[in-house]
């Protein structure tokens, strides 16, 4: 098995909580019997190895803006082994919070006397899904599975897609692979972007420019999901929503590929479009809030949480299973991936 990235290389950074909370999540499932201590992910990042190898790993991050207390200030040598204690420890305190956040979809039990966490043994669908999304967004560690996992993830985007529209509204793949939608037929991106003209009813922008795209261009240009409803007359003018769906740990950015700035090179948008970013990222604060509301542009955001809780018991065992095989093989990694 190629591994790019081990699981001895953590976040780089202790202020971001969500990345160390999946973090330490991959590795209870990795590690044996799937439980793992503070004390030994303390160990197995810190313990045996000099200042030097750890320099990478931020111990004095700023403060974070739900005013936690999370940043310890500047360490000095002689607690430098204590801070880094007390910041494991600070994210077992995130994840009793995620454990109370997603309730019966929560795949782990987490105990805070001692700092533990392990996974449950007999796995619901939903537990299940949850994994799914877990491996979805740490694609770092997981680059074997990258091609798979993304794929996966933008088909049962569809699932939480639809949830957003009145019933009869016609909810498309417009992404490239063989999944696209009938709609969306063509396989040159150009004549796919004609075709959403002609569906949507918005003319091609003045800008379009079919020969500066390049004619081997097979990608979505940034549009993964196309949801729209129709009224009953032939006029332009109706709900249309753009779906972006993001894997990658900085999805931030991904909210950029939908907005109308961009697309106006392509149609003429002369009505609000809906854009929706869906990423299987876990984008939260201890209390259920958004983790960074500035992070957010203009745009509606569907993390793990919402992903989750917007499945039907029927869409959830699809999701559980679309990459139970990949979820199965992530448990039984062990000490070959952990150490």
């Amino acid at each position: 098995m190629t591994k790019i990235k081990k699981l001895n290389v953590p976040p780089s950074s202790f202020g971001d909580k969500n990345k160390w909370a999946d973090y330490i999540e991959l590795l209870c499932i990795s590690s044996l019997d799937n439980l793992i201590s503070s004390d030994e992910i303390f160990d197995k990042i810190f313990g045996d190895k000099s200042d030097d190898e750890n320099e990478d790993i931020s111990l004095t991050d700023e403060i974070e803006e739900d005013g936690d207390d999370f940043d310890l200030g500047e360490d000095t040598q002689g607690s430098k082994e204590d801070s880094r204690k007390a910041k494991i420890n600070g994210i077992f305190e995130f994840l009793l919070s995620r454990k109370s956040l997603f309730k019966e979809y929560y795949p782990f039990e987490v105990s805070d006397s001692p700092y533990h966490i392990k996974l449950i043994s007999k796995l619901s669908y939903k537990q299940y899904s949850y994994l799914n999304l877990l491996l979805s967004s740490n694609l770092d560690y997981l680059k074997k599975y990258k091609p798979e996992l993304t794929t996966k993830f933008e088909e049962n985007s569809v699932f939480v897609f639809k949830k957003m529209f009145p019933e009869n509204s016609k909810i498309e793949y417009f992404g490239k692979g063989n999944e696209r939608s009938k709609y969306f037929s063509e396989n040159k991106l150009s004549k796919r972007i004609k075709q959403l003209s002609q569906i949507l009813k918005i003319p091609l922008s003045p800008n379009f420019d079919e020969e500066e795209i390049n004619e081997h261009n097979t990608g979505d240009g940034g549009l993964d999901l196309v949801g729209w409803s129709e009224f009953m007359d032939s006029n332009s003018g109706m709900l249309i929503n753009f779906g972006q769906c993001a894997c990658g740990k900085e999805w931030f950015d991904k909210q950029f590929d939908i907005h109308p700035a961009k697309w106006n090179n392509y149609l003429h948008i002369d009505q609000p479009l809906i854009r929706t970013l869906l990423t299987p990222s876990s984008f939260r604060r201890y209390d259920g809030d958004w983790f960074k509301k500035m992070k957010i542009y203009d745009c509606i955001i569907i993390d793990r949480y919402r992903f989750l809780t917007s499945l039907r018991k029927r869409e959830n065992s699809k999701v559980a299973t679309s990459n139970l095989q990949i979820v199965e093989e992530g448990m039984s990694w062990n000490s070959d991936y952990f150490n």
